[in-house]
């Protein structure tokens, strides 16, 4: 088997070809930006989205449906239209279930990874064009100037870390003793240079400016700093452990000051939990307190309904408080609509047929596994096209749910 051939294939995500929830002047369109149908939960998740561009908090969404509707999607699509403004923290309820950490803590922590901040501060720069550099200074010039700096032991090993050299337009921020690269002079422009390269004229003026810095961080980032016990490496170690209610209760207070002070922005994003019917009362009870809680952000929680149940197994109380969205389950047309919108490379119509009939009857996820199976086969066959032996071939090699049960009975 050629491997050369498989490693060029682009792997089709689940939710790859989604790009947003399909908005348009007129409303939601049945079919746009890789979304099809459920028209009434697309138009629920705008309001959503009003909500989090407005930065409230208090809401709980629960996303209920059966199994294949397109709430793990509904979410994503969400996630692309609001863009890259808010935080989007998707997690799987199984995270909840930690050895390091209590239920209540690892909800605590994503919630407040959830919650951005913007911080904005006036520093003294200094930004010019590289003119010379050696083991001990840097010399750096503008149009108008030019000047010879002194470097220590942790500036030099930035600027190899940055591969800084000389032509390189660079800003150093005094405070922080910290370089950025910021692009090559536009005198050394080469067309052949490849990469994202920028070039940029060399700066006007004074060598030394107070600009305004902006550095974007979220609630547990600031926790994990300010923690006692722990402090960088609970940031950088990539390990996570309880953090105090003392110490979230300064960093609250020091949030507000700097909100107060308009040194500081608070963005509440969301916090998406997937198979939320593994959560425990326990879980629930705690969401219900977060309710209250002003740091909160919006919380989607999607919820598999099993078959032929019509009540939750969630707590009344908790419910009540809750926006409810439901999913509908998708008709032929809409599955076949889903497949073309997945669809890149040439496939034969009775293949296209043959994957709408396995996306009814086995379900969408099962759909395009086999898609992404079938396609393998055929650069293994080096054929243009996938037709429907592929489809079949695939098939019998991979069981669907149904038939996988009745293995394992």
């Amino acid at each position: 088997m050629d491997t050369d051939n498989i490693s060029s294939l682009e792997r089709i995500g689940l939710h790859s070809h989604i790009k947003g929830l399909g908005e348009s002047n007129d409303g939601i369109e049945h079919n746009k930006d890789g979304f099809v149908a459920q028209i009434k939960a697309r138009k629920a998740l705008i309001y959503v989205k009003r909500l989090v561009e407005n930065n409230k908090s208090g809401k709980i969404i629960f996303l209920k449906g059966p199994s294949g509707t397109g709430k793990s999607a509904l979410a994503f699509g969400l996630s692309k239209s609001l863009g890259n403004d808010f935080i989007f923290n998707n997690i799987s309820s199984s995270e909840i279930y930690s050895k390091n950490l209590s239920k209540a803590e690892a909800l605590r922590q994503n919630i407040r990874k959830t919650i951005g901040l913007k911080i904005k501060e006036n520093v003294r720069v200094i930004k010019g064009e590289v003119v010379s550099i050696s083991s001990s200074k840097i010399a750096l010039k503008t149009v108008d100037m030019e000047s010879v700096f002194e470097i220590g032991l942790n500036m030099r090993e930035q600027i190899e870390r940055e591969k800084v050299c000389v032509g390189d337009i660079i800003q150093i921020i005094k405070e922080r003793g910290k370089i950025i690269k910021l692009g090559i002079t536009s005198s050394k422009h080469d067309p052949q240079l490849l990469g994202d390269i920028k070039f940029l004229p060399c700066p006007e003026g004074e060598l030394f400016k107070v600009e305004e810095d902006i550095q974007y961080v979220s609630l547990d980032d600031i926790d994990a700093i300010n923690s006692r016990t722990h402090g960088y490496l609970t940031l950088f170690g990539g390990q996570s452990s309880e953090i105090s209610c003392d110490v979230r209760e300064e960093v609250n207070d020091k949030v507000k000051k700097w909100g107060l002070e308009g040194k500081a922005e608070l963005k509440r994003g969301v916090l998406f939990i997937d198979e939320a019917q593994r959560l425990d009362a326990e879980c629930f009870n705690f969401l219900n307190k977060v309710l209250e809680d002003s740091y909160s952000p919006i919380i989607i929680l999607s919820y598999l309904q099993p078959p032929n149940k019509s009540s939750l197994e969630v707590p009344r109380d908790f419910l009540d408080k809750c926006l409810v969205i439901s999913t509908e389950t998708y008709t032929s047309e809409d599955i076949k609509n889903i497949l073309m919108n997945v669809i890149k490379n040439p496939i034969d119509q009775s293949a296209i047929n043959k994957l709408a009939e396995i996306g009814n009857t086995a379900g969408i996820r099962y759909m395009f596994d086999v898609l992404a199976l079938s396609e393998i086969r055929r650069k293994k066959l080096n054929r243009e096209k996938v037709d429907e032996e592929d489809v079949n071939k695939v098939t019998e090699l991979f069981l669907d749910e149904e038939r996988g049960k009745r293995i394992f009975k």
